[in-house]
């Protein structure tokens, strides 16, 4: 495993691509929250060869698991300096809305206000 600073700098990157990885049921409900604004990830781990992330899923029948992992290794991929991108479901732990940051709480309260606005009209 790498340490250091290289290893905080590829992680910080990893972050950030996280952050660009819309959820699809955010695209359903429009408010484009992404996967690191739900803080569906826990855990990056930095080896020479690879990259490892642990993934919470918010419901763990999520038919859209699949497609989270492809989006994710597609943006991922692009900042991984040609190392591997894996990921593991986290079972030890399970997600809850404690997770979300501001951000993805304020889109989705405004995905949230659109839609009973659009439902009282």
């Amino acid at each position: 495993m790498i340490m250091g600073d290289p290893a905080s700098r590829i992680k910080e990157d990893v972050v950030a691509a996280l952050h660009t990885v819309v959820d699809p049921c955010g695209l359903f409900n429009r408010s484009h929250v992404t996967i690191g604004e739900l803080g569906m990830y826990r855990n990056i781990e930095v080896f020479e060869d690879r990259l490892e992330i642990e993934l919470f899923l918010d419901d763990p029948s999520c038919s859209f698991a699949g497609q989270i992992m492809l989006d994710i290794r597609h943006a991922v991929g692009a900042v991984a300096g040609g190392r591997a991108v894996e990921m593991k479901i986290v079972v030890d732990d399970v997600w809850d809305e404690d997770r979300i940051t501001e951000a993805g709480q304020r889109k989705l309260a405004a995905a949230r206000a659109a839609l009973l606005q659009s439902l009282s009209h």
